[in-house]
């Protein structure tokens, strides 16, 4: 939505561009008016302003002082002047400080909304401009590392491993690592921090002992970021084209830890702890791997401080090893991942996208369905959320009544996972039937109360700001909500008001056309031209008529 303010001393010139304006429906637009440079600094100040139509010559403050203000508190605002025949040397002034187009008072409406166009173009222009991209870049410059974090994380806990794009991905954030080759992943720990040391002193020695990381492995690719208050992940590969044996390179970044570890503690003096995949994995066995690696640190081995540990890949591990547990690391790595979904899930709940919801619902139950306390988790999870859900909608009787929201706490309730999703499937469709039942009932409450302050106030000012105002809502998003729910604009619902009042009251009484046309909020002679607009004939034709008939 664009913001135009309309300023002269002469007020039926703003108030027939003003309603010139309001019938506009090819662009959002929020009109305000002033009829003084004091009243155009108030509104200055008050609202972000895109387009300025002024006076060239105003009593108080020129164009020229009015224009530099502007410049100064909207430096993107474009100003339009209007002008009489003997203004142009003044008018040469103003375009060289920055103003866009001048208009002759004599010319009519189509060359003003020209210029108006021309505006609305030079601000998209401007808005797409190299240096608005410039500014872009340096910004994703500095959030780049938050960015890699973010990323290589999703792709440790299983989110994104089925894109096709993260290749892609890795170029646009500056990740050196190629997803073509195996990984090498290491988890690092710091044992024990420094009582006295603040966050931000934590922080910064993790970002040392990254430094340190880069340096040992200056030949190696590598990308670092941190987990937690204490861990630190660092992702390794050879070098394109190194050409070493795998096994003889994971040796090589083992003895490498063990130098970093020392340099940890000689230089920093911290005690720092590693665990290391065996061997190289594929980009899809890496949340597994990651998993395993982070409880090989928590379990821990001899003394706990300065460990450095190595997670043995799954064809050297003991017969029996993987059998131990409950549940193998792959099953907790796929666990952990669809617990990662829950807020996802969430989104898609509060959001009202019934579609991705059920799609992932089901997914995660499916995912949890060969182990009963893996499912039974799930499930809780899930009826919890829609159970919390449901509460802050204030659920009515009746639709307590339409739905059995007891079984939300009964898995015994469903034979099988794709009954459970089939159920809160169900349960949700109601619930954002409900949501949209009430988002419609408000939507229809502000137009009823918008519809009555029109009528009654139809001699004042209807503005956007002005309604905004009444209804306490944005205006723009006024403006979206009252077409959406009514099909038509608020303007020209406005202006059919304007004219309805107008026939009764040219019909019903002996007032004058522009008493008339002070009783519906219009200008004299442009409530003429939008009576004969809506109308085809002019308020005394269409009152001559009238009387003729009766």
């Amino acid at each position: 939505m664009y913001r135009l303010l309309l300023i002269d001393n002469e007020p039926f010139i703003v108030d027939g561009l003003y309603d010139l304006f309001l019938e506009l429906e090819s662009v959002e637009l929020d009109v305000l008016k002033a009829y003084s440079a004091s009243e155009a600094l108030a509104l200055l100040s008050a609202h972000k302003i895109d387009i300025v139509i002024a006076d060239i010559r105003m009593p108080g403050m020129s164009g020229l002082e009015l224009q530099q203000i502007i410049k100064k508190q909207w430096p993107f605002c474009k100003t339009i002047f209007l002008t009489g025949y003997n203004d142009f040397s003044y008018v040469q002034t103003a375009m060289r400080h920055g103003g866009l187009d001048y208009v002759l008072k004599t010319e009519g409406d189509e060359r003003i909304l020209e210029a108006f166009h021309h505006a609305i173009a030079a601000l998209q222009e401007e808005w797409e401009k190299d240096q608005l991209m410039e500014e872009a870049r340096k910004e994703l410059h500095l959030a780049k590392p938050l960015l890699q974090k973010e990323y290589l994380l999703s792709l440790l806990n299983g989110e994104r491993l089925q894109s096709e794009g993260i290749r892609h991905r890795f170029a646009e954030l500056g990740i050196s690592l190629s997803t073509a080759d195996p990984v090498l992943i290491v988890v690092g720990r710091v044992d024990e921090w420094p009582g006295d040391y603040s966050f931000a002193d934590r922080e910064l020695l993790t970002f040392a002992i990254h430094n340190i990381a880069q340096e040992y492995f200056s030949n190696c690719r590598i990308a670092v970021l941190s987990y937690d208050r204490a861990k630190f992940i660092w992702l390794i590969q050879p070098q394109e084209g190194d050409g070493a044996n795998m096994s003889a390179f994971v040796q090589r970044v083992h003895e490498t830890l063990d130098s970093v570890q020392s340099a940890s503690r000689g230089v920093l003096h911290l005690p720092i702890s590693f665990a290391i995949s065996g061997s190289f994995c594929s980009w899809s066995e890496l949340p597994s791997a990651f998993n395993r690696l982070i409880r090989l640190l928590g379990r821990g081995l001899g003394l706990g401080r300065e460990s450095l540990l190595t997670d043995l890949p799954p064809v050297e591990r003991s017969p029996g090893t993987a059998s131990k547990g409950v549940h193998s690391s792959g099953d907790n790595a796929s666990l952990a991942g669809q617990r990662r979904n829950i807020p996802l899930l969430e989104s898609y709940l509060e959001g009202g996208d019934a579609g991705e919801f059920a799609s992932l619902c089901s997914g995660m139950l499916q995912s949890a369905a060969h182990d009963p306390l893996h499912y039974t988790e799930m499930y809780y999870s899930i009826a919890t959320m829609i159970l919390s859900y449901l509460n802050r909608l204030e659920a009515t009787q009746d639709l307590l009544e339409q739905q059995d929201f007891d079984g939300l706490m009964r898995t015994d309730d469903h034979p099988n996972w794709e009954a459970a999703a089939h159920y809160f499937e169900n349960v949700v469709a109601l619930l954002f039937a409900k949501r949209h039942d009430e988002q419609e009932e408000k939507s229809n409450s502000v137009v009823t109360r918008l519809h009555l302050y029109i009528k009654e106030h139809l001699h004042e000012d209807l503005s956007l700001t002005k309604l905004s105002e009444v209804t306490n809502l944005s205006p723009s998003y006024l403006s979206r909500l009252y077409k959406q729910t009514t099909g038509h604009g608020l303007a020209e619902y406005i202006a059919e008001r304007r004219v309805d009042k107008a026939t009764s009251l040219l019909t019903e009484t002996a007032m004058k056309i522009h008493e008339v046309a002070r009783e519906v909020g219009l200008e004299h002679n442009y409530f003429i031209k939008m009576f004969k607009k809506h109308t085809h004939m002019t308020p005394q034709e269409y009152r001559e008529l009238k009387v003729r008939v009766l």
